[in-house]
């Protein structure tokens, strides 16, 4: 019940984070922001550029809260969906902050598909998958060395730091009670 009332209240504040997200990935790789502001309390700021990646970083803390809620208060929140909307989500803000700043001018549309490889790589320990399934969404290979950079980069960070994927990690930690008990 607080699970749910928690949840409540990230997607009336927030209303992207209702459901898998892909809506919301959507409206990133075809540039309609419009569309991931509406019916939220700050589409009367979709001009403003400097409040639409302030929402966009919101949307990454908050649907990381608002997947451990669903989670921990046994929803099905699942780590997939989560991980393609946070991560297209960190790579669109990262590509629209250097277009912004006249660092470099990118493609949004490429840095939100490499976003989703990358933290998909990271989260899950599966590079080849997110390589594969971002080059197959594209329908083209255009992207593939991008894609195997980032994923690459992703999943030797993470594994340096976490051994263990998301899903492996509650049998390494049981084996590991077990062969500290015998």
């Amino acid at each position: 019940m607080i699970g749910g009332i928690l949840l409540g209240a990230l997607v009336f504040i927030l209303p992207p984070l209702y459901g898998e997200g892909y809506a919301h990935i959507n409206a990133l790789l075809a540039g309609d922001f419009n569309r991931i502001l509406e019916n939220s309390y700050f589409y009367d700021y979709r001009d403003n550029v400097w409040m639409v990646i302030a929402f966009m970083t919101a949307l990454v803390f908050f649907k990381t809260i608002a997947t451990s809620v669903t989670l921990s208060a046994g929803g099905v929140g699942g780590i997939f969906a989560p991980a393609l909307f946070i991560g297209s989500s960190m790579g669109f803000v990262f590509a629209r902050l250097c277009n912004m700043l006249d660092l470099h001018q990118v493609s949004e549309s490429n840095f939100t598909l490499a976003g989703m490889a990358g933290l998909m790589a990271g989260v899950m320990h599966a590079p080849l998958t997110a390589i594969f399934l971002i080059a197959e969404i594209t329908s083209g290979y255009g992207l593939f060395i991008p894609l195997m950079m980032t994923a690459s980069v992703a999943y030797l960070t993470v594994k340096y730091f976490f051994p263990h994927s998301v899903f492996t990690s509650k049998l390494a930690h049981a084996n590991e009670k077990t062969l500290f008990l015998q």
